[in-house]
């Protein structure tokens, strides 16, 4: 086995240790993408474990962004033996971190793509990593000052993971000629909102973890006008405000998931493995609102929302029986978002 055949394989193994929810769905995906887009992911996750670690002092955070930034600016071996230099205050506790220390297997990878591949991934990696270095933070016993307008937390949720919808765009339509300039254009103006609804799914259902382990998504300008702050908000005589904090920012989640199935509903539909790649994730996105909406006071509580391991595979199950028909994907999509109780949503468009 070569060097690069076992980097590979790596790459495979490592994937379903640190993302639950792309594990399976990259495997969806056309022989031709599948590695590319696992490379890529894993890479964003670099980025993402050095912006979150606890232990990682600012400004040790900030000089690892800017080298790893360097490494796809500069493609010079040298600004990746920089970055790995620099990751010996990051513990190898979790398999996020276990993952930075295998940076140079990755790369490995990444180096074996065509040009055209790795120049869209690098150029995504880059604006991800930016935007990371502009919000990272100090430790776990950081002021709750992270986000302080609604505008800001929509301008992080672009950089954690509406870029990751644009390189998404970028690799399909170079592996797709049915993916033609007109349609690309199209998807463009919705790649957006396809990442940003995933990753406003995740911070609602992560929020009360979050909270206790001191870190907030929660702008402080929605919680002035709740009138609530980090600590009231666990208070039961402001359960109704904290419910109506809840909802409004589920709301916005759905706006953007709205965008999301039309995004999936202008792939072809002769790329069947891409469709499902996209599908998948945005239905048990929809799932975990349902259920956070059956009772959104027990974001509250100590266990984590989670979507039954039947309803992940009956949503498997209702995407291979719809893929082909954008009629029933979204009657099937607007029948989830029917379900949800005390919000007021704009109707899917059409």
């Amino acid at each position: 086995m070569t060097k690069l055949t076992e980097d590979i394989v790596y790459c495979d193994s490592m994937l379903p240790k640190v993302s639950r929810t792309f594990a399976p769905t990259i495997r969806m995906l056309p022989k031709g993408l599948n590695s590319i887009v696992t490379v890529a992911y894993l890479l964003c996750r670099v980025a993402d474990t050095v912006e979150d670690s606890e232990d990682l002092p600012i400004d040790i955070k900030k000089e690892l962004l800017n080298n790893y930034i360097a490494i796809f600016k500069e493609e010079n071996p040298a600004s990746l033996d920089r970055f790995m230099a620099g990751i010996i205050e990051l513990p190898t506790k979790t398999h996020d971190e276990q993952l930075v220390y295998n940076l140079p297997r990755i790369m490995n990878v990444f180096y074996s793509f065509s040009p055209i591949f790795k120049k869209h991934i690098g150029q995504w990696v880059i604006e991800m990593s930016v935007g990371m270095h502009k919000y990272a933070q100090a430790n776990v016993l950081r002021k709750f000052s992270f986000l302080g307008t609604m505008k800001e937390l929509d301008e992080y949720m672009y950089y954690v993971a509406g870029t990751v919808g644009y390189l998404l765009t970028e690799l399909f339509a170079f592996y797709s000629n049915r993916i033609t300039p007109p349609i690309k254009k199209k998807l463009n103006l919705l790649a957006e909102s396809f990442g940003k609804g995933l990753q406003m799914v995740n911070i609602i259902r992560d929020m009360t973890t979050d909270l206790r382990r001191g870190q907030s998504y929660i702008p402080e300008e929605l919680l002035e006008k709740y009138k609530l702050n980090r600590k009231t908000i666990f208070e039961k005589q402001n359960a109704d405000k904290a419910e109506q904090l809840f909802n409004e920012l589920i709301q916005n989640a759905v706006k953007h998931l709205d965008k999301a199935i039309d995004y999936i509903l202008l792939l072809p539909k002769e790329e069947r493995g891409i469709r499902m790649f996209c599908m998948l994730p945005v239905f048990w996105a929809m799932r975990t609102l349902q259920k956070i909406q059956e009772n959104t006071l027990a974001l509250l509580g100590h266990e984590k929302v989670k979507v039954s391991r039947k309803m992940i595979k009956k949503e498997y199950y209702l995407a291979f029986i719809n893929i082909y028909s954008n009629r029933l994907t979204r009657r099937h999509y607007q029948s989830i978002r029917n379900q949800f109780e005390n919000l007021q949503l704009s109707p899917v468009s059409n």
